[in-house]
């Protein structure tokens, strides 16, 4: 039986539809995972529910979404990328839905963790996809301008908070928000319908035959190393963005005592300093390479948001400037992973040992979390995320240099 031969307008063709079908689903993501932090004071009021369950919730929901990242990857290498991508939105658009119907805590537990599920099966699924469809050279960028759409979500998850707070009351306006995270859904659907894999890739509905099984070989003799190594890398990354993206909503809140409208323009300029980190970052993944790009801006992270942490409320446009670097620098570390995880594996596993490096990192968030949660009463928030945010950098830091220098690797 021969091979069906894909010229090269085709293939590029191919490469634009998953670009744009990807960059959506990333959209989607970020604005159906926003939705919890920004609702959260909301939820707290409307539920009865403490600081400490907040902590529980959102740790809870990082550890679902581990598994979720996981168990995506491995059934993406088994059954091909495309058709587990459109099941994993319709799955977790539907889950995010079911939010709103919270009458209490077990409820909100329930549908925040199937949702969570979902989502963590998005990433490894886009990423292996995209990156068997870049170019070697590029890749770094192209994946983090499908990840800059995230930063599009959270716009969007950012103005769906604001909207739906002038509209109704906070006890109905946080549901009206999980509500509205169906109505993307259709958007990216149309738009993957398109979609096919990455054109002589072997790694599609189980096309590939395996010597051994999936784990085996990736906690195996050769890839080992990898393995173990980035998932503690991406744990140690995930918990410092953890620290300060989830919390802040609520610090500005609670410990800043700004109002809604005040709060939501603190985090209007850290999503524009996301998003060009997102875009700006993976030129720098590209050109200095993988270890000197996430160490720089890592450090950039915990020095900007200490900084922010630190200073006066009243210090109006200095906190603004502060806010839009520490989007830009969480945004231009977070831009390399998708790159540098799936560059660690062959085509076979790929999906999977990405899931596994990134995912892993929502068990030490789920932690993380729930630490800050914990410790918010005695140390104050402010100081609970800086102490979490410190610890998480010098990890990561570490980490990086235990790896490999993967740019301009070839995928198989």
């Amino acid at each position: 039986m021969s091979t069906p031969v894909t010229t090269a307008p085709a293939k590029r063709s191919l490469a634009r539809r998953a670009l744009w079908a990807t960059w959506s689903g990333w959209g989607l993501d970020g604005f159906n995972k926003q939705i919890l932090p920004l609702a959260m004071a909301g939820i707290l009021v409307a539920l009865g529910l403490t600081k400490a369950d907040a902590g529980v919730v959102t740790g809870t929901v990082a550890v679902v979404t581990a598994v979720g990242g996981i168990i995506g990857g491995r059934v993406a290498d088994k059954f091909g990328r495309v058709r587990v991508l459109v099941a994993i939105m319709i799955g977790y658009s539907i889950a995010t839905a079911l939010v709103a119907t919270a009458q209490d805590l077990p409820q909100l537990m329930l549908w925040v963790s199937l949702a969570g599920l979902f989502l963590g099966a998005e990433w490894p699924v886009g990423a292996a996809l995209m990156a068997e469809y870049a170019d070697q050279q590029r890749r770094g960028r192209t994946l983090a301008w499908v990840q800059s759409a995230w930063s599009v979500g959270w716009a969007l998850a950012n103005l769906s908070f604001l909207i739906t707070n002038l509209v109704f009351a906070p006890a109905t306006a946080w549901r009206v928000m999980f509500l509205v995270g169906l109505l993307p859904a259709i958007v990216a659907l149309i738009v993957r319908r398109a979609l096919r894999e990455a054109p002589n890739t072997t790694a599609t509905a189980g096309a590939q035959p395996r010597e051994r099984g999936v784990y085996r070989e990736l906690f195996g003799a050769g890839l080992r190393r990898r393995t173990i190594v980035g998932a503690l890398f991406g744990a140690a990354g995930l918990g410092s963005t953890q620290a300060i993206q989830t919390w802040i909503p609520l610090y500005l809140a609670q410990e800043r005592g700004l109002s809604i409208s005040g709060a939501a323009i603190y985090l209007w300029f850290m999503i524009a300093g996301n998003w060009l980190g997102y875009v700006l970052g993976g030129q720098l993944h590209d050109a200095i390479g993988r270890r000197w790009a996430f160490t720089a801006f890592y450090l950039g992270t915990a020095v900007f948001g200490l900084l922010f942490l630190g200073v006066a409320v009243d210090a109006l446009w200095f906190n603004l400037l502060l806010a839009a670097l520490v989007g830009f620098f969480m945004a231009a570390q977070a831009s390399g992973k998708g790159a540098l995880f799936t560059e660690l594996f062959p085509a076979r596993v790929r999906a999977s040992g990405a899931g596994i490096c990134y995912e892993f990192g929502a068990l030490f968030t789920g932690l993380i979390s729930a630490v800050i949660g914990w410790t918010s009463g005695q140390l104050g928030l402010g100081n609970a995320i800086a102490m979490a945010l410190g610890l998480c950098t010098v990890l990561t830091v570490v980490l990086i240099w235990l790896l490999p220098e993967t740019r301009d690797w070839e995928l198989d």
